[in-house]
């Protein structure tokens, strides 16, 4: 059981990539690598779909005088196995315990952002008193897109 969960972890990994190559969200993330107000835990590694999520996310929170959020090692590998999961199984639904947006079907970060933002409670989310964020996206085998955005 535990060599399948690592399967799909890696597996998510290279869906994030591969919805990098296919155009999701992949400008900037090199201008944001360098912006101090983009922090991270030494040892993220962040894919540029990832990055754009965070920093459209940030950019939400810099509109109404809030700080940035931080990218979070731990959060960002439960968000990567939450939406590796939510893929493989097709199930749009909640990790429970945590603060979390998830969204199905968008086709870039610029757009899933944007939906969250015009939901109150995924607005609530995004603008509440957290520091930490961890995000995710991965393909489902029919294509469809899932995403996850956790807080702490």
């Amino acid at each position: 059981m535990r060599a399948t969960r690592i399967y799909w972890f890696c597996r998510s990994l290279v869906v994030v990539s591969l919805g990098v190559a296919v155009g999701l969200g992949t400008a900037g993330a090199v201008a944001r690598a360098k912006d101090p107000s983009f922090a991270t835990d030494s040892g993220v590694s962040l894919s540029s779909t990832e990055s754009s999520v965070i920093a459209r996310t940030n950019d939400a929170r810099a509109q109404r005088g809030l700080a940035p959020l931080a990218a979070d090692a731990a959060l960002m590998n439960a968000s990567r196995r939450q939406a590796a999961w939510m893929a493989r199984n097709r199930n749009l639904s909640h990790a429970q315990g945590v603060t979390e947006n998830i969204a199905m079907g968008q086709s870039s970060a610029a757009e899933t952002v944007a939906d969250w933002m015009r939901s109150d409670g995924h607005r609530a989310n995004i603008l509440g008193s957290h520091r930490r964020i961890g995000v995710a996206m991965a393909r489902a085998a029919d294509g469809t897109v899932y995403w996850c955005q956790q807080f702490r």
